[in-house]
């Protein structure tokens, strides 16, 4: 390995060290240390491609090869001189005796700024090993964008870059060439990370041969926490996976998953499935349920209530108090509907109502015929009205219930003083009448 340095970090460029600012197209001329004599000065730390006595910078300050492609400059173990001039040959700083590769020079010593460039992309874009340490910005409102990595080879062990999502739909993806490696941990993504999320973002490193995530944040949920949105509980691929969906494997695998065991989550990144083994306390959210799971013991279990553990109970609808549900819990204004509940009731004596509910109407129609109206009509004429009554003392205190006509919306009914008696008791002292049916 030849023993080389770089002359700056990377992300430098040459300013003004009287104003700070970029100096455009300045001129890097390279000596040996204490003398008049050029000395080369190369693109790579193999020091094999020379770049020639001196380097021109862009318009923003930084190093080219040619006056528009980025470079980094290497020198070998000689100690050297450097001298910045501006464009028109201005001498802006000159430093001499800078100690070549058995020290790294201090950027502290230059009137240099080394800043990590910000790129925003909407496009598609190939990245390039100039682009070391570069954050990029993927804006994929319009659709995906796919940054694509050089090789790992190449750049070599170390090299890195970050990328984030930024789009408010879509999802950035970060391939890799030669079918080099994806990895996070334990978990090999292949050759496509999706970032799902917009303010997703990672940190991809090279390790010389194939990639590392390095870091990976998530822009309010942290996945390595345990907290996922799940597509879908099931024990074989959907069919129509859709890139940096998660699933929870809820049986015995098959298919693409059969080499996966049950309760694992898995995330689809496409070509390949990626197979996450959950730790106790994770916890997942299933759209197509509605509901959070929680694994412990083992296993993952919804949040539903049940006779051993507290959780939650879904309210339930009108239909489902009638059929009396199991696992739901009514809503006040719908108790009325459980079939044991009296849907309406009143306590009348003559034509007078003196308690009711659900009763719009009470009226003595003479003869001991009366006619109760209902706030809401029963579904058909088939309900129940069990009754209690008793007469004034002339027909021995009591009365018989009996009824003339049965409508959804109205009960018509008469009061007897004897089963042989067709005659209507008039004025019958007091009388409860109950309604059971369905409204």
């Amino acid at each position: 390995m030849t023993d080389s340095v770089a002359v700056f970090s990377p992300g430098t460029r040459i300013t003004d060290n009287a104003t700070g600012a970029v100096v455009s197209g300045a001129l890097l001329e390279f000596y040996d240390a204490d003398t008049t004599n050029p000395k080369t000065v190369y693109a790579d730390k193999e020091l094999a491609t020379p770049l020639g006595t001196s380097v021109t910078c862009d318009s923003l300050g930084y190093p080219t090869s040619d006056g528009t492609t980025k470079t980094q400059i290497y020198v070998g173990t000689p100690a050297y001189k450097i001298v910045a001039k501006t464009s028109a040959g201005v001498v802006i700083w000159a430093h001499d005796n800078i100690s070549g590769a058995v020290k790294v020079i201090d950027p502290g010593d230059l009137s240099v700024i080394a800043t990590t460039p910000v790129v925003t992309k909407s496009l598609n874009y190939i990245i390039v090993p100039e682009d070391q340490s570069t954050e990029f910005v993927g804006n994929c409102s319009s659709g995906d964008v796919t940054f694509t990595l050089p090789s790992a080879v190449d750049v070599g062990d170390g090299w890195f870059v970050s990328v984030q999502h930024a789009g408010s739909a879509n999802q950035v993806l970060i391939n890799s060439t030669s079918s080099q490696t994806i990895s996070s941990g334990s978990a090999n993504y292949d050759t496509v990370l999706p970032l799902s999320l917009s303010g997703e973002s990672v940190k991809i490193t090279s390790d010389g041969g194939n990639w590392r995530i390095s870091s990976h944040t998530s822009p309010h949920v942290k996945s390595a926490h345990g907290i996922i949105t799940v597509v879908d509980r099931l024990t074989a691929p959907p069919g129509s996976e859709v890139n940096g969906a998660f699933y929870l494997i809820s049986g015995p695998p098959s298919g693409s998953w059969a080499a996966f065991a049950e309760n694992d989550v898995v995330q689809y990144t496409s070509s390949a499935w990626v197979r996450f083994v959950p730790h106790e306390g994770w916890q997942v959210w299933v759209a197509d349920e509605g509901l959070h799971y929680t694994y412990a013991g083992g296993a993952w279990t919804s949040r539903i209530a049940t006779a051993d553990r507290p959780g939650i109970v879904e309210k339930a609808v009108q239909t489902e108090v009638e059929t009396e549900a199991p696992e739901k819990y009514p809503d006040a204004s719908l108790i009325r509907h459980h079939p044991g509940v009296a849907k309406a009731w009143v306590q009348g004596s003559g034509g007078t109502i003196q308690a009711d509910y659900g009763v719009s109407s009470l009226t003595n129609n003479s003869n001991g015929d009366y006619t109760i109206a209902f706030d809401t009509a029963f579904s058909s004429a088939n309900y129940a009205h069990p009754t209690s009554s008793s007469a004034n003392d002339s027909h021995g205190g009591y009365a018989l219930w009996q009824f003339a006509g049965v409508a959804p919306t109205t009960l018509e009914c008469r009061f007897r003083s004897g089963v042989g008696d067709d005659e209507g008791i008039g004025n019958v002292a007091r009388y409860t009448v109950a309604f059971f049916g369905d409204q």
